[in-house]
């Protein structure tokens, strides 16, 4: 994803990267996030949260139903707040496993459909 989170946000998205732990399964803040961002190289496109900051339950995102306890990726309508595409990525069985290229796709459909 990071490869392409330059051209998530020409399109018309904004990116908001979620952390809920990192390798060490120490619980995500802010700070942690863009600790980890940095280890992947990611510009300072987007907004990084931790998910152990969460207000007002810690873990929001992590117990969403479309994370079930993996990676998401979802694109939510900024006018509306609807949920507008989900895809989740992970070890479990059942996950799409898209990667940055097809995360693009979706943010353009998205914008094409408004």
């Amino acid at each position: 994803m990071v490869e392409v989170e330059s051209d998530i946000v020409a399109a018309g998205a904004e990116i908001i990267w979620v952390l809920e732990k990192d390798h060490t399964q120490t619980p995500g803040t802010a700070d942690l996030c863009m600790s980890v961002m940095d280890e992947l190289d990611a510009t300072d496109r987007g907004w990084c949260v931790g998910d152990a900051q969460t207000e007002p339950t810690p873990g929001t995102f992590d117990a969403a139903p479309f994370a079930v306890g993996r990676g998401f990726d979802m694109l939510v309508d900024r006018g509306t707040m609807e949920v507008l595409w989900t895809s989740s990525h992970g070890t479990p069985g059942g996950n799409e496993n898209i990667d940055g290229a097809e995360v693009l796709r979706a943010v353009q459909d998205a914008v094409a459909g408004r």
